[in-house]
């Protein structure tokens, strides 16, 4: 007799820590947890011939393989401009098979931004997810999408080498 009652509590003490854990996961999926990655650097970018301040891009990491750029818009930007920015960043990048499919990718989840919205791009190994405002608008598995989203910013051929220096805590 002992033992069945043994056995019932740990059964609900497992079945509570289960749910528990279900529940905490499932609050937060979907929204982007800011507090536990590491400030590396920021950067106010200007576009345009009157250099206007169209957002601020910030760069954090966490843990070895966890990246995390992001850009609070100062203006509103509408799709087709933020597509042409796309298309300068991934100039340097062959459009073959298996780049271009992720440069499309990306491309296809850019959405119209307003001043004061936040997009953020996190790489976590091979997988990307872009929020917009914290939430989970967009996630992908190919590691071509991972290698390449970043590179605007913190690239090898970054666009503004200022800027990366910046991002990368070195400016």
């Amino acid at each position: 007799m002992v033992n069945r009652h043994k056995k019932a509590g740990l059964y609900t003490r497992v079945l509570a820590a289960a749910f528990a854990l279900w529940t905490s996961v499932e609050a937060g999926a979907g929204e982007l947890n800011r507090q536990s990655f590491s400030l590396v650097g920021e950067a106010l970018v200007e576009v345009g011939p009157f250099d206007l301040d169209v957002y601020k891009a910030r760069y954090f990491i966490r843990g070895a393989n966890e990246t995390l750029v992001e850009l609070t818009y100062l203006r509103d930007v509408p799709r087709y401009l933020s597509l042409k920015g796309w298309d300068k960043g991934f100039e340097h990048i062959e459009p073959d098979k298996d780049f271009g499919v992720a440069m499309d990718w990306v491309r296809s989840k850019t959405p119209d931004f307003k001043e004061g919205d936040r997009f953020a791009m996190l790489v976590a190994g091979a997988t990307t997810s872009l929020f917009l405002n914290n939430q989970l608008i967009a996630e992908s598995d190919s590691p071509n999408v991972a290698k390449i989203i970043h590179s605007p910013w913190i690239g090898d051929e970054a666009l503004d080498l200022k800027i990366r220096a910046l991002l990368l805590g070195q400016g």
